[in-house]
């Protein structure tokens, strides 16, 4: 005889199944977290050309679809090809159109990396080296002027100067120790090759891996959300999958919204303070602009790095320049805030100032400064999930889903939303005080009043006490 289990039974068994191999987990980790942390950094070192990759193709995605959708699509429609998905389409055509746009994709990616190693890069070692040959000037002419400042207060004066000598020292032993020597040039980029002979390896095959898996991605990345959807509908319910690829979709456009708005937004800033810093004349316009560009891309704080970084550069070159600078800056970012990052952003968190605030602490002290770039999307996506939960079983609860009927929410009795603004509803805490600066400015009764007060009160409430001689009477 063959036994067939139920259908409950087995959902049973994955459960628990799921939830023991769920305990198991979370043990290890709050036992083993050093090793849990060595096996996961072993296993991203040995997939690292995939993620370079992955990440690759996520950022160049919007560059092939306008690439295709604006360039080549109209080309073959013009020309009588069918390109479309459909099932009646020339596919033969339809491959031959997205290689082309891979390949100009490609193209346009490299063009921008020759660019960057060409042109902008060597301008900036050239700049950062004659600050380091410049810098014991520069900190004379800042020493100078801020005495001269404050030559009418000695003590200002006194702190200055210990000031001034403690950021040069520390200034100086960043430049010399740190920076300069990690900065290549054609008498140090040999021995440098040759003594991380390997390391140089690893990264160029790392690099050569992700190019190679972002060309094969952006190739057939339709292919691969098909493939996802037919196993999401084959293993869940219909309602389930729904929302699951919607999950999905809302992810990839909370990252492509936010990624590729502020990526645009932050070259958009840097050029325009590039030509801000000319036409002021401002010293190392194209290194002060780089700072600006790319701390910009930081959200919230970001702005403020960047101004804060070349305002004190450019206070040992010349004071009122760096007065300048930071005034420019701050009228450039006002533009950003208000106009250009709306406009290119729009909605894509959906998060207040606050919780946009919490996503970069938190996550830049865990993920340092992946954290600080990546922080408030994985938080928006974490946030709208625990959102569409709440209001999941707010629904099955048949309690409103809307916000706004909560702000003056006292508590719930019997389906019944009693307000707070109501004197009645005293329940649960929901009765209002008088505030402790309210009662610090009231007027505070003295011992003689009261006892007056309750002396009327009393000859009151003997005059209005019904005769009972009379009633008796009656």
């Amino acid at each position: 005889m063959k036994i067939k289990p139920e259908k409950n039974q087995i959902t049973w068994g994955i459960t628990i199944f799921v939830v023991a191999v769920a305990l198991l987990c979370v043990y290890y980790l709050m036992f083993h977290w050093s090793s849990a942390l060595a096996s996961i950094n072993t296993i991203i070192n040995a997939i690292s050309g995939i993620i370079i990759g992955i990440g690759l193709a996520y950022v160049l995605i919007p560059v092939l679809d306008a690439v295709e959708r604006r360039i080549l699509k109209p080309i073959y429609v013009k020309r009588g090809y069918d390109v479309s998905f459909s099932k009646d389409a020339n596919w033969k055509k339809r491959k031959q159109m997205r290689a082309i746009a891979v390949l100009i994709t490609m193209c346009i990616f490299l063009l921008m990396v020759y660019s960057l190693f060409s042109t902008i890069l060597p301008q900036l070692v050239n700049s950062i080296r004659e600050i380091s040959d410049k810098l014991p000037q520069y900190v004379r002419n800042l020493d100078v002027t801020a005495n001269a400042w404050l030559e009418n207060n000695p003590d200002l004066q006194e702190l200055s100067n210990v000031f001034i000598k403690g950021y040069y020292a520390t200034l100086s032993d960043y430049v010399f120790q740190q920076l300069l020597p990690s900065l290549p040039d054609e008498n140090t980029l040999p021995r440098l090759v040759s003594r991380s002979f390997m390391t140089v390896v690893n990264v160029f095959f790392d690099v050569l891996v992700g190019v190679i898996v972002a060309i094969y991605i952006l190739n057939s990345k339709e292919r691969f959300t098909t493939r996802g959807k037919k196993m999401a509908y084959s293993l869940f319910r219909e309602d389930f999958a729904n929302e699951l690829i919607g999950g999905f979709r809302f992810v990839n456009k909370t990252f492509k919204g936010f990624i590729g708005g502020k990526i645009l937004d932050s070259i958009i800033i840097g050029i325009l303070c590039y030509i801000g810093c000319m036409i002021l004349k401002i010293n190392y316009p194209l290194l002060i602009s780089v700072i600006v560009g790319v701390t910009n891309i930081i959200p919230y704080f970001g702005p403020y790095i960047g101004g804060i970084a070349g305002a004190l550069l450019l206070v040992m070159i010349d004071p009122m320049n760096a007065l300048e600078f930071l005034i420019f800056v701050i009228v450039l970012q006002q533009f950003d805030g208000n106009i250009l990052g709306p406009k290119i952003l729009g909605g894509s968190t959906g998060l207040s100032s606050f919780w946009v605030i919490f996503a970069i602490t938190f996550f830049g002290s865990i993920w340092g400064i992946v954290g600080l770039l990546l922080g408030v999307p994985v938080f928006a996506v974490i946030y709208a999930f625990f959102s569409r939960l709440t209001n999941h079983f707010l629904a099955k609860k048949s309690l409103s889903t809307f916000t706004g009927d909560y702000y003056d929410l006292a508590y719930i009795e019997g389906g019944e939303y009693k307000k707070l603004s109501d004197p009645s509803n005293t329940k649960y805490n929901s009765a209002r005080r008088e505030s402790s600066f309210r009662n610090l400015f009231k007027r505070r009764v003295s011992t003689t009043e009261q006892f007056s007060a309750d002396k009327k009160d009393g000859s009151e409430a003997e005059q209005n006490k019904p005769d009972e001689k009379k009633d008796l009477e009656v």
